[in-house]
């Protein structure tokens, strides 16, 4: 049943909007040979975005103003298709042809005649705006102007270009590494077009990705629902109830997920989470001690911050993180318990301890607030309907295939009343927890005593997306 919901959901995420009569846009022709792209930005997930679109058969313009950066794209771009070739997945013709429409470089004034771009620089807001406002005026006036941003806000990206400009920009969130993972958020902002979107959605299918159209918020619809998954996995180990270990089994072991959330954020890099924080202002400067400016009273912990800019615990690119990792043991990817951090975590625990969390305990603290904020998301018209954010957890985040996804493991397994009594538990044992407060779309559901599929058929809600 569950594998039969991720088949068809995927099929509804994909249906997208109907091209406009008269639009033959050059992106969507039946031959790309000549149509060119750009990529801004020469990391891993740049390079990632370019190798989908040289693969779809597109002339890719490769930018990054630091050129040793750009070097660094080229060789694993170079590297990736050599390596294809020696798998015997494609043909020397086809390495060279895909190689042969590669562009690299330092100058974004090269990107005159593309059709599209995408930039995939620093998670920064100033520098996406600083590239945008360039890009307003080098780019030709019809090219879509996207964003692969993960978190940030596409409308205050977009309100840097010129008005006549801004219903081209929306934002094209891969999932990292790009060239791998199948899935892709089409976000929409206040002034993307219905063409503009249509045409993503189309072009996104065309690539061979699985695209979902959600709303522009903070984290979209992935990110948005992963910060409580993350951060109360976090709150288990400050609170002394669990530890880096039993909470990566109990979601992955037991729950089935691919890996658990400590692995995942040693494989991401935690600094990266830890930038997009500071970004946000809720950090304490390192130098000054001073709290960020937009922390409030908010519910928080410091140790995912401490424990990057005291102990340097990246992740793997770092040799530590959650876990330790050694070269000689799974070639430096299997992490092995780290006594270092089980005493770094020890300065966090309260001196009198709750009673330790089982398995079951760990998956319902760690993922009925992922749930309630995807409750919170279709409330708010940020996502069309439940199954597109199973699509997103199924294909962007490792949610086990067989459990369907978070929307449908909360109607089906979970059952919903049960999933609102823990929650109105946890708020009440964590009061001013947004994570744990209800949603009132939930509350409706077991009210109405349907699930949250059948509410969205009963009655027959359109997505303003």
């Amino acid at each position: 049943q569950a594998r039969r919901h991720a088949f068809f959901a995927v099929r509804a995420a994909q249906k997208g909007k109907p091209i406009p009569k008269g639009v033959r846009h050059p992106l969507l022709q039946p031959l790309v040979q000549g149509v060119t792209v750009g990529v801004i930005g020469a990391g891993l997930m740049g390079s990632g975005i370019a190798l989908v679109m040289l693969q779809a058969g597109y002339t890719v313009r490769l930018v990054d103003i630091n050129d040793k950066a750009l070097q660094k794209g080229v060789h694993f771009l170079k590297g990736t298709i050599a390596s294809y070739v020696k798998r015997g997945k494609w043909s020397k013709k086809k390495a060279a042809a895909i190689g042969k429409g590669l562009k690299p470089t330092t100058s974004l004034q090269d990107l005159k005649d593309c059709h599209l771009v995408v930039e995939a620089v620093v998670e920064s807001m100033k520098i996406k705006q600083k590239v945008f406002t360039t890009l307003d005026q080098v780019t030709p006036p019809e090219a879509l102007l996207l964003s692969n941003t993960s978190t940030l806000s596409i409308d205050a990206i977009a309100s840097t270009l010129s008005p006549a400009r801004r219903p081209y920009c929306a934002g094209w969130h891969y999932f990292s590494p790009a060239h791998k993972m199948q899935l892709v958020e089409i976000v929409v902002g206040k002034d993307s077009s219905e063409t503009t979107i249509a045409v993503m959605q189309a072009l996104t299918k065309r690539i061979g990705k699985i695209g979902v159209t959600v709303g522009n918020c903070h984290g979209f619809v992935g990110n948005r629902m992963v910060a409580p998954y993350t951060g109360e996995a976090v709150f288990a180990l400050a609170e002394g109830v669990a530890s880096v270990q039993t909470v990566d089994l109990a979601l992955s072991k037991v729950h089935g997920m691919v890996i658990g959330p400590f692995q995942m954020g040693d494989l991401a890099g935690n600094d990266v989470g830890h930038f997009i924080r500071t970004e946000q202002g809720i950090t304490r400067d390192p130098k000054t001690k001073q709290v960020g400016p937009n922390r409030g009273n908010q519910r928080y912990t410091e140790l995912g911050d401490d424990m990057v800019t005291e102990l340097g615990r990246l992740g793997q690119k770092a040799g530590k993180g959650w876990y330790d990792y050694d070269p000689k043991v799974g070639k430096g990817r299997k992490g092995v318990p780290s006594q270092e951090l089980a005493e770094f975590i020890k300065r966090y625990n309260p001196v009198v301890r709750k009673q330790p969390l089982d398995a079951n305990g760990v998956i319902e603290r760690i993922l009925f607030p992922l749930v309630n904020e995807g409750f919170k998301i279709l409330e708010e018209g940020k996502a069309q309907r439940p199954s597109d954010i199973d699509v997103i957890y199924l294909y962007g985040y490792g949610w086990p295939a067989w459990r369907g996804g978070p929307m449908f493991w909360a109607d089906n397994e979970v059952g919903l009343p049960h999933l609102l009594k823990t929650l109105q538990g946890l708020y009440r044992e964590y009061p001013g927890s947004e994570w744990f407060k209800p949603c009132k779309l939930l509350e409706k559901c077991v009210k109405m005593d349907v699930t949250v599929e059948e509410y969205y058929k009963q009655n027959k809600i359109r997505s303003k997306l």
